[in-house]
């Protein structure tokens, strides 16, 4: 597959949302994503395909049906989601990790409490208070201390109280 070419997969319902993906229109990728989502584990592979493609906007809704299905084989293409050179796209491997849970994440998440763009850093607090434990609470007081932007800092606080921290 070349990172444009969508990858075929022998099922036509499932190959015409995978080409709603890269639509122009703002309104149908995300309806295709949603639909994608609706058919779970099928959906996967193609969607961990498509994370290489050209297009970011193709890449930031695979990445959010990866996370809305929840399946373990996206956390590795996930994480390696997290260094795409859009923001964008960041922020959703973010947040799909998040939905899917996997405490191995959470030091890969860590690094992006630094991350340029906010929204990316807001998207890595919520997935870190979902995740929970020592290590993500731990890292979560510690980007509050240091972070300036008060809806940073304000989703920080959040994802510590749904870590289970009182107080803050």
């Amino acid at each position: 597959m070349t990172p444009n070419t969508l990858p075929e997969t022998g099922d036509d319902r499932l190959n015409l949302f995978l080409s709603r993906l890269s639509d122009p229109r703002k309104a149908v990728r995300a309806e295709a994503a949603s639909r994608l989502a609706a058919l779970g584990r099928p959906a996967v592979p193609a969607c961990i395909a498509l994370l290489q493609n050209d297009e970011w906007r193709v890449r930031y809704r695979a990445a959010e049906v990866l996370g809305l299905v929840g399946d373990g084989e996206a956390y590795a293409p996930l994480v390696a989601a997290l260094s795409d050179e859009k923001d964008h796209v960041r922020y959703m491997a973010a947040k799909g990790l998040g939905l899917i849970g996997d405490p191995r994440v959470v030091a890969h998440l860590g690094r992006m409490q630094h991350d340029e763009n906010e929204f990316v850093r807001r998207s890595t607090a919520s997935s870190l208070g979902k995740i929970g434990g020592e290590e993500a609470i731990g890292l979560l007081r510690a980007a509050l201390d240091v972070e300036e932007t008060d809806g940073v800092r304000a989703a920080i606080r959040a994802a510590l109280r749904e870590a289970g921290v009182d107080g803050v």
